[in-house]
């Protein structure tokens, strides 16, 4: 074979590899598309799902009117389809197990949160601040509005990393909760102290969901605008020091589950904070 030849043989072996290169690529692409497209259907056809609602407030208390009525516990999760954790919920709820709980024991009603929206009316309904994360779950007793879950809220924040056999032992836990249990999580409150700094720091919370919102929607929408994913780590650092705070007051109050106070370990102080970044701009 003269140089010529093997000029031409290297460039048709050369044409091949490219051609071959490019099939796989699309081939590639296509798959990837198909598998996102699917992904996003599968969320949007779950059972358990955030649908944007003109009167969130009011789903809460005509859930918690049927959940009287049918002697079930209350099952309120506030969130959202752009977050992780919220949607890996959902579909752990999806799961057959997870059902046979939740349609035995529970009414259960997602709130949409949209974009860190205000939903205080219905936290507070509960005794409860703020939505501290997304999910925020809150299991109540619908005669009373006792949160029973107060003492174990925070782990829910990371609900996509939590098992299923997790999911299913601790929503079992509930429904067997004794008179007792219930009355002591009922007659818990804070004092007016702690009730105060949690009005104003869940003020100040709000105030720093209001500032991100506009910032997550332009993420969410494919433009992530310069510097929120700094904002975005410091107010999550925040909320997440004022609820694992919070929930420790409660533990120490009304002990693990409602089974009793623990004298022995010191109450956590109120901290005070220093300002967001963007309030001293």
């Amino acid at each position: 074979m003269n140089a010529k030849q093997n000029n031409t043989h290297s460039f048709i072996n050369s044409l091949r590899d490219s051609l071959r290169f490019k099939a796989l690529f699309t081939l590639f692409l296509s798959l990837s598309a198909l598998c996102l497209t699917g992904c996003e259907s599968t969320l949007n056809s779950l059972p358990y799902r955030y649908v944007p609602s003109p009167s969130p407030y009011q789903d809460v208390v005509d859930a918690q009117a049927r959940a009287l009525a049918d002697n079930k516990l209350l099952l309120v999760v506030l969130g959202a389809q752009w977050c992780h954790d919220s949607t890996g919920l959902a579909e752990r709820f999806s799961t057959p197990d997870m059902r046979l709980i939740l349609e035995a024991h529970y009414e259960t009603v997602f709130v949409d949160v949209g974009t860190l929206e205000d939903r205080r009316d219905i936290t507070t309904r509960f005794n409860y601040p703020i939505y501290y994360a997304t999910p925020t779950v809150m299991v109540v007793d619908p005669k009373t509005n006792a949160l029973l879950n107060r003492t174990s809220m925070a782990k829910w924040g990371s609900a996509n990393s939590i098992a299923l056999n997790e999911y299913i032992a601790y929503f079992s836990s509930f429904p067997a909760y004794t008179a007792q249990q219930k009355q002591a999580l009922a007659g818990w409150s804070a004092n007016s102290q702690e009730a105060a700094y949690n009005a104003q720091h869940a003020e100040r919370l709000q105030l720093a969901y209001n500032q991100l919102g506009p910032l997550l929607a332009s993420d969410i929408n494919g433009t992530t605008p310069e510097g929120f994913y700094d904002l975005w780590k410091e107010v999550k650092q925040f909320r997440g020091a004022l609820q694992q705070s919070m929930e420790k007051r409660a533990v120490l109050s009304v002990g693990e589950d409602g089974q009793g106070k623990n004298e022995a370990q010191t109450t956590p102080a109120l901290r005070h904070y220093h300002p967001f970044s963007w309030e001293t701009d």
